[in-house]
């Protein structure tokens, strides 16, 4: 069994980019039983943001993108839109921080428990 998060980046090193803006999703697999994790792909998205006005459709253009993740990581969000994801099944966490750091709490502190990540992907 595995979880996979996806990162609103421009780099791939830090969660940099506010949910509505992000054009891009760094994808990770968190493997724990190992307490691995690993790299998967780059998604590209369009951004659901568009100077102020959100359009649900973006949105849900965005969720499925990421429809075989179960959490985002995001410098910011508005509390409709992650509202919006977590009715979709999405836990969001807006955490401007590196991502390897936080991927490694993620997995030490078995957030997918503690916060009752909607399913597991299965491998």
């Amino acid at each position: 069994m595995s979880y996979r998060i996806a990162a609103a980046s421009t780099d791939g090193i830090v969660v940099n980019q506010h949910f509505g803006h992000a054009d891009r999703f760094h994808i990770i697999e968190l493997l724990p039983d190992s307490g691995e994790y690993k790299y998967i792909e780059t998604r590209e998205v369009a951004p659901c943001c568009n100077g102020g006005d959100h359009e649900e459709s973006a949105f849900d253009n965005a969720i499925k993108t990421l429809s075989d993740v179960q959490a985002v990581l995001v410098s910011r969000i508005g509390d409709g839109a992650a509202d919006y994801l977590e009715s979709k099944g999405l836990t969001v966490y807006q955490a401007p921080f590196p991502i390897e750091p936080l991927v490694e709490k993620i997995i030490k502190d078995k957030l997918w428990e503690a916060d009752k990540w909607q399913y597991p992907t299965t491998s």
